[in-house]
């Protein structure tokens, strides 16, 4: 398969409410495919059999470029990991939210001990592992941020999968982070920002108000591989691939290749 033409893909679980069945992953996957995208993040997609989404992401074209996995999976359950990823062909994984309970003193820090072991061992596989944030990562404890304290004290093969909506909730600055953390950020969450009725809410990426010129330069300089579009929930009263695809055209618009 030859390689994208393009960096954006798209994470499924944006679409998760069609992809419950293999059927309705493989009729999901045509339409992003015919949006534009040409990779994928599995994500959202139930309890289709790992091989199963794997020939139907292959069977449309696509790319595998990341996954999320809970903790137990990097605490006890790397080697299923490590095939799982070999099944999808994709060299990417995330964290997507650790439990509760890493949020207190002292919290960042075990959680970067434990990232750490993983994400060596993945490495030795070929596999990257990353951390994606929420806005929790952006609370003080004893004085440190939780979020700069993680990167600060995890085994540097540690990536960051920035969710650029989470970091504005946090009240923090996407392309500051970016920076930050440049040659870390190999995948991001492109989420836009949008206020709604008086409250925060995800929307097309573009249509919101957060800085993609200043975004989309970070990457740039950072190295970053895929530009992963993420709309959690639909706008009120929007088809979510309607969405998906003005997402898709904005990001073009605005010269990401």
């Amino acid at each position: 398969m030859k390689a994208p033409v393009t960096k954006i893909g798209i994470n499924l679980y944006s679409v998760r409410e069609y992809c419950k069945t293999p059927g309705d992953l493989d009729k999901s996957l045509g339409k992003l495919k015919e949006i534009g995208y040409e990779a994928v993040q599995v994500s959202g997609i139930g309890g289709i059999p790992v091989q199963a989404a794997a020939e139907l992401v292959a069977k449309h074209g696509l790319w595998c470029c990341a996954t999320h996995e809970g903790i137990d999976a990097f605490l006890k359950g790397l080697d299923a990991v490590i095939e799982k990823m070999r099944l999808l062909n994709c060299d990417f994984t995330a964290l997507g939210m650790p439990p509760e309970t890493y949020f207190a003193p002292g919290g960042a820090d075990r959680l970067a001990a434990e990232l750490s072991t993983a994400s060596r061992k993945l490495r030795e596989n070929g596999i990257v592992l990353g951390y994606h944030n929420h806005s929790a990562e952006f609370e003080r404890f004893g004085g440190q941020l939780f979020y700069q304290d993680l990167f600060a004290k995890a085994d540097k093969s540690l990536a960051a999968e920035i969710d650029t909506y989470w970091v504005q909730h946090g009240g923090s600055d996407p392309a500051s982070w970016i920076k930050k953390l440049k040659g870390r950020v190999p995948v991001i969450h492109f989420k836009d920002y949008a206020i709604i009725d008086r409250k925060p809410h995800e929307c097309e990426i573009g249509e919101g108000n957060l800085d993609w010129k200043a975004i989309i330069s970070a990457c740039k300089s950072s190295g970053t591989r895929w530009y992963v579009v993420e709309q959690d929930n639909p706008v009120p009263n929007k088809d979510i691939f309607t969405s998906l695809a003005q997402s898709y055209g904005n990001l073009r618009k605005m010269g990401v290749r």
